[in-house]
């Protein structure tokens, strides 16, 4: 993992960015896909495993007169295979509907997968609205009618949070100089309080199944 969050910093990503990307290498999209809020062509679009069969739609509030937090996604019921929530849900406010409409839209064998930021910085996409945790993943998505959801933290401890706050104060030969020092740093705290990997996390990872 260190050397490909070490070569994602060399590209001028995050550290949340890069451990989000690094932990999509292990989940398959297949058949038809939304993507939701993604914009054209997302790169992390390019670490998913793809089935033979894709076929990918991408809804975003920037390119198509489209209101996540009211408006009905323009797909039939149960026509989707996979539904892609990258970096959205912060975003939007009514995110209920959303979520409510993302199952009317799945079939029965389809599959969500999803991230959401947390301890990270105020982004704006026109709006920033919440951070949520495990838990309240949990909630939203047992509400809107799916059974099999699980949420993993994704990050470390309360270096990388610091790094990844400070990235952008930096040129990047310094991230990549001072990097490993945050890096050991985590690693060694955790070995000696493991709970903190769970009272830290970046960012949350979830998946929703009907």
């Amino acid at each position: 993992m260190f050397y490909n969050i070490l070569k994602s910093i060399a590209q001028n990503k995050s550290l949340i960015r890069a451990l989000m990307n690094f932990f999509l290498k292990k989940y398959k999209i297949y058949g038809q896909v939304l993507d939701i809020g993604g914009g054209v062509n997302p790169s992390y679009l390019n670490f998913l495993q793809k089935g033979e069969d894709v076929n990918i739609k991408n809804f975003d509030s920037k390119n198509m007169a489209i209101d996540f937090e009211k408006d009905k996604l323009p797909v039939s019921d149960e026509s989707i295979d996979c539904v892609l929530m990258f970096n959205i849900l912060e975003h939007i406010y009514n995110h209920n509907f959303l979520a409510q409409e993302v199952f009317r839209v799945m079939k029965k064998t389809g599959l969500v997968i999803g991230f959401v930021p947390f301890l990270v910085n105020y982004h704006p996409d026109p709006r920033d609205y919440f951070r949520y945790t495990g838990e309240a993943l949990q909630k939203i998505f047992d509400q809107a009618g799916f059974k099999e959801i699980k949420v993993k933290e994704v990050g470390g401890g309360p270096f990388k949070v610091n790094f990844n706050n400070l990235i952008f104060a930096f040129p990047r030969i310094i991230r990549l100089v001072i990097f490993p020092f945050y890096y050991l740093a985590d690693r060694i705290l955790i070995k000696l309080k493991p709970e903190v990997r769970k009272r830290y996390p970046l960012g949350y990872m979830f998946t929703a199944q009907k």
